[in-house]
Protein backbone atom coordinates (compact mmCIF):
# COMPACT_ATOMS: atom_id res chain seq x y z
CA UNK A 1 0.00 0.00 0.00
CA UNK A 2 1.42 3.37 -1.02
CA UNK A 3 1.35 6.27 1.43
CA UNK A 4 -1.00 9.11 0.60
CA UNK A 5 0.88 12.19 -0.53
CA UNK A 6 -0.93 15.47 0.03
CA UNK A 7 -0.42 18.13 -2.60
CA UNK A 8 -0.46 21.76 -1.54
CA UNK A 9 -3.78 23.52 -2.13
CA UNK A 10 -3.40 26.73 -4.12
CA UNK A 11 -6.94 27.99 -3.53
CA UNK A 12 -6.88 30.13 -0.33
CA UNK A 13 -10.48 29.25 0.61
CA UNK A 14 -9.91 25.50 0.20
CA UNK A 15 -6.57 25.81 2.01
CA UNK A 16 -8.32 27.50 4.97
CA UNK A 17 -10.91 24.72 5.24
CA UNK A 18 -8.23 22.04 4.86
CA UNK A 19 -6.24 23.55 7.75
CA UNK A 20 -9.39 24.05 9.85
CA UNK A 21 -10.58 20.46 9.35
CA UNK A 22 -7.11 19.09 10.13
CA UNK A 23 -7.08 21.00 13.43
CA UNK A 24 -10.60 19.85 14.32
CA UNK A 25 -9.87 16.21 13.53
CA UNK A 26 -6.67 16.28 15.58
CA UNK A 27 -8.79 17.05 18.67
CA UNK A 28 -10.18 13.52 18.47
CA UNK A 29 -6.80 11.79 18.36
CA UNK A 30 -6.00 9.89 21.53
CA UNK A 31 -2.63 10.87 22.95
CA UNK A 32 -0.29 8.08 23.98
CA UNK A 33 -0.40 7.94 27.76
CA UNK A 34 0.92 4.50 28.62
CA UNK A 35 4.41 3.50 27.62
CA UNK A 36 6.30 0.30 28.22
CA UNK A 37 9.93 0.95 29.09
CA UNK A 38 12.74 -1.21 27.78
CA UNK A 39 14.44 -3.61 30.17
CA UNK A 40 17.74 -5.46 30.36
CA UNK A 41 17.74 -8.68 32.37
CA UNK A 42 21.06 -10.15 33.49
CA UNK A 43 21.82 -13.25 35.51
CA UNK A 44 24.84 -14.41 37.41
CA UNK A 45 25.40 -17.22 39.92
CA UNK A 46 23.89 -15.32 42.84
CA UNK A 47 21.17 -13.05 41.43
CA UNK A 48 19.08 -11.71 38.59
CA UNK A 49 19.28 -8.00 37.81
CA UNK A 50 16.51 -6.16 35.98
CA UNK A 51 17.36 -2.69 34.63
CA UNK A 52 14.36 -0.61 33.58
CA UNK A 53 14.96 2.45 31.38
CA UNK A 54 12.74 5.12 32.95
CA UNK A 55 14.26 8.58 32.50
CA UNK A 56 12.50 11.63 33.85
CA UNK A 57 11.00 9.88 36.84
CA UNK A 58 11.98 9.92 40.49
CA UNK A 59 12.03 7.02 42.93
CA UNK A 60 8.75 8.16 44.51
CA UNK A 61 6.99 7.58 41.15
CA UNK A 62 7.63 3.80 41.27
CA UNK A 63 5.82 0.98 42.97
CA UNK A 64 7.35 -2.50 43.09
CA UNK A 65 5.50 -5.49 44.51
CA UNK A 66 5.67 -9.29 44.57
CA UNK A 67 2.52 -11.39 44.72
CA UNK A 68 1.88 -14.98 43.61
CA UNK A 69 5.29 -15.35 41.96
CA UNK A 70 4.82 -12.11 39.99
CA UNK A 71 7.11 -9.12 40.32
CA UNK A 72 5.20 -6.02 39.23
CA UNK A 73 6.98 -2.76 38.47
CA UNK A 74 4.76 0.23 37.87
CA UNK A 75 5.14 3.99 37.72
CA UNK A 76 2.80 6.92 37.64
CA UNK A 77 3.90 10.49 37.19
CA UNK A 78 1.71 13.50 36.74
CA UNK A 79 3.04 16.64 35.16
CA UNK A 80 3.75 19.40 37.62
CA UNK A 81 1.74 22.61 37.63
CA UNK A 82 2.28 24.71 34.55
CA UNK A 83 3.19 28.36 34.60
CA UNK A 84 0.21 30.63 34.80
CA UNK A 85 -0.55 32.36 31.53
CA UNK A 86 0.84 29.54 29.38
CA UNK A 87 -1.42 28.98 26.38
CA UNK A 88 -1.31 25.66 24.58
CA UNK A 89 -2.63 25.17 21.08
CA UNK A 90 -2.33 21.42 21.49
CA UNK A 91 -1.20 19.48 24.57
CA UNK A 92 -0.65 15.73 24.24
CA UNK A 93 1.36 14.87 27.32
CA UNK A 94 0.63 15.37 30.94
CA UNK A 95 1.40 12.15 32.73
CA UNK A 96 3.21 8.92 32.26
CA UNK A 97 2.19 5.42 33.33
CA UNK A 98 3.65 2.00 32.85
CA UNK A 99 3.52 -1.46 34.30
CA UNK A 100 5.74 -4.48 33.67
CA UNK A 101 5.31 -7.90 35.25
CA UNK A 102 7.85 -10.71 35.54
CA UNK A 103 7.47 -14.24 36.86
CA UNK A 104 9.88 -15.00 39.69
CA UNK A 105 9.37 -18.42 41.29
CA UNK A 106 9.73 -18.09 45.05
CA UNK A 107 11.37 -21.51 45.30
CA UNK A 108 14.29 -20.17 43.25
CA UNK A 109 14.46 -16.52 44.32
CA UNK A 110 14.69 -14.90 47.73
CA UNK A 111 11.82 -12.41 47.35
CA UNK A 112 12.24 -11.14 50.91
CA UNK A 113 15.61 -9.60 50.00
CA UNK A 114 14.86 -7.89 46.68
CA UNK A 115 16.54 -4.50 46.46
CA UNK A 116 15.85 -1.59 44.11
CA UNK A 117 17.74 1.60 43.29
CA UNK A 118 17.02 4.41 40.84
CA UNK A 119 19.93 6.34 39.37
CA UNK A 120 20.49 8.30 36.14
CA UNK A 121 17.13 7.29 34.65
CA UNK A 122 17.56 3.55 35.27
CA UNK A 123 15.64 1.57 37.88
CA UNK A 124 17.76 -1.41 38.96
CA UNK A 125 16.10 -4.33 40.72
CA UNK A 126 18.34 -7.02 42.20
CA UNK A 127 16.63 -10.35 42.92
CA UNK A 128 18.89 -12.70 44.89
CA UNK A 129 18.72 -16.44 44.32
CA UNK A 130 18.08 -18.71 47.25
CA UNK A 131 21.25 -20.16 48.73
CA UNK A 132 20.46 -23.67 47.48
CA UNK A 133 19.94 -22.35 43.93
CA UNK A 134 23.26 -20.54 43.69
CA UNK A 135 25.81 -22.31 41.57
CA UNK A 136 28.61 -23.61 43.71
CA UNK A 137 32.01 -24.29 42.30
CA UNK A 138 33.90 -27.15 43.87
CA UNK A 139 37.59 -27.24 43.21
CA UNK A 140 39.08 -30.67 42.86
CA UNK A 141 42.63 -31.31 43.92
CA UNK A 142 44.81 -33.11 41.44
CA UNK A 143 46.94 -35.79 43.07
Amino acid sequence: MKPVVRKPINDPVLSFFDDFLSQQLSRFEKPVKDVVPSVNIMENDKEVIIDVAAPGLSKKDFEISVENNLLTISAHKEMEDLEEGTNYIKKEFGYENFQRTFTIPEDIFDVENIKATYKNGVLEIVIPKREEQQKKVKKIQIS
